[in-house]
């Protein structure tokens, strides 16, 4: 008798739960059909462009760490550059110097600091002979090689019809309160955005008016949309630090940059600090300037120390938002 009435149960349990999970088949198969948006796409060259913008991910991060580090490039090495100290950099005037190992005919440094207004430099070192030891290369502001956050010097060292490759990268932070800071930049120009002919649906609602000539969704909850002049936001890390540089008042940190139909709309997450609040938001941009906002968390207990590792942490909790399948398949709709 108790075993059917366990099975009695069982078979009860099973179409309670199936009648549970009924109601999200539609979002889950929506979901799957986002995953082809840009239509049948190569494992391989998706695998590609995720690598690709996580290392654009890591370059961000690694531009706010100070730090001083030497790589060889090359397995002939004709030179050995001295130390340098953290203290030495805050000034912006660095003496970098090094010596050489063999007889050394040409050395071009190439300096670059994708974060500063000068970006590249390529310099061919005069005032040495051959057979000299020892070398100096300022790397002063004044000079335009060296900048607030990540310099990359590589120097190349010519001996005979060999050439060794040596990279040096030095981060300068600047002061906590300037890091990540908004600039004091006109705001965009936003326009109202005409609502009478976008998509309606069960699964995200109507489309409702807000303030500042922004929208959002009646099914999506914390969702802003609004039209913007121009945002100059690319599939290029520079250009997101810039804008949201310009568009959010206090520090921030970012993840999962991704190319979506044809790599012209773009999404990426963002964390950022309000007092000492953290939100956390997905960021859509698209050809036709609809610039969103999706907020998913605000939680408390954060600050600028810490900012870095959250940022981290949400990253791993990016697919396990259902109100992203949902907004994704809003932007799908919206920009067809």
């Amino acid at each position: 008798m108790r075993n059917k009435i366990n099975v009695f149960l069982l078979i009860a349990l099973m179409l309670f739960l199936s009648s549970c999970f009924s109601s999200t088949e539609n979002i889950d198969k929506a979901k799957q059909d986002l995953l082809n948006w840009s239509g049948v796409v190569e494992e391989d060259y998706i695998s590609e462009e995720i690598a690709k913008y996580d290392e654009l991910e890591k370059d961000q991060k690694e531009n706010i760490e100070e730090k001083i580090t030497i790589n060889p490039l090359t397995t002939d090495q004709f030179i050995e550059l001295d130390s340098l100290d953290n203290k030495d950099l805050l000034s912006l005037e660095v003496e970098i110097t090094w010596k050489t190992t063999t007889n050394v005919d040409k050395i071009i440094i190439n300096f670059s600091n994708s974060w500063s207004n000068f970006k590249e430099d390529n310099y061919t070192l005069k005032t040495f002979k051959p057979w000299d030891k020892t070398f100096l290369y300022r790397s002063f502001l004044k000079y335009e090689t060296i900048d607030y956050w990540r310099n990359v010097y590589l120097i190349e060292a010519y001996s005979w019809k060999k050439v060794s490759k040596t990279e040096l990268v030095i981060n300068v932070n600047k002061e906590v309160d300037n890091l990540y800071k908004n600039s004091e930049k006109e705001p965009i120009a936003s326009e109202k955005v005409d609502t009478s002919n976008l998509p309606t649906s069960q699964y995200f609602g109507n489309p409702i008016e807000l303030w500042d000539s922004k929208i959002t969704y009646s099914d999506i909850k914390w969702l802003q949309i609004e039209k913007l002049s121009s945002t100059g936001v690319t599939l290029d890390s520079d250009s997101i630090n810039s804008f949201l540089s310009d568009t959010i008042d206090g520090w921030f940190f970012w993840n999962s940059l991704r190319p979506i139909s044809n790599n012209e709309w773009v999404s990426f997450f963002v964390v950022r600090l309000d007092w000492d609040n953290y939100i956390y938001e997905k960021h859509y941009f698209s050809p036709n300037w609809y610039y969103w906002v999706l907020q998913l968390e605000n939680w408390v207990w954060a600050d600028i120390s810490t900012l870095s590792e959250k940022n981290s942490e949400l990253k791993l909790k990016n697919d396990t938002y259902q109100t992203v399948t949902i907004a994704d398949m809003l932007f799908k709709e919206l920009l067809k």
